[in-house]
């Protein structure tokens, strides 16, 4: 699967949860509102955000999503995984091999795929709380 919308709006909803540290729940209208998206559309993502694990939710007054762990112990590519799948730059990378006789992209794309895989499984979402704010 490619970067997708859900892919983004979960991660940049990730980050602000991060950033309001132990602020307590965001609720989901105000998260919806900050990243100019639906409350449905939110609520789709938060639900798998938190049947992977990711996001705790609560109902009624106070009520909202926050974070499970600390941002230090979250890595993107579980927020990505959690929303839509692995992240595929092509097809042929889900197979783990070509369908064509003779293709030359494949070697290139897998090189492109290892980097994407290296570099989501290392990015941890405190990477991108910003400085200053506390991220626990």
């Amino acid at each position: 699967m490619l970067l997708t919308k859900r892919n983004e709006y979960a991660l940049q909803a990730m980050v602000l949860l991060a950033r309001r540290g132990g602020e307590g729940a965001a609720p989901a209208r105000e998260l919806a509102a900050a990243l100019r998206t639906s409350p449905g559309f939110l609520s789709q993502i938060a639900r798998r955000l938190a049947a992977a694990g990711l996001v705790k939710t609560r109902t009624g007054k106070g009520g909202g999503l926050s974070l499970a762990r600390p941002p230090r112990r979250i890595r993107v590519r579980e927020i990505f995984r959690a929303v839509d799948g692995e992240l595929r730059v092509s097809q042929c990378m889900t197979e783990g091999r070509c369908t064509h006789l003779a293709c030359p992209l494949y070697g290139p794309l897998r090189a492109v795929q290892a980097g994407l895989d290296r570099e989501i499984n290392s990015a941890r979402l405190s990477r991108f709380v910003r400085p200053g704010k506390v991220a626990r």
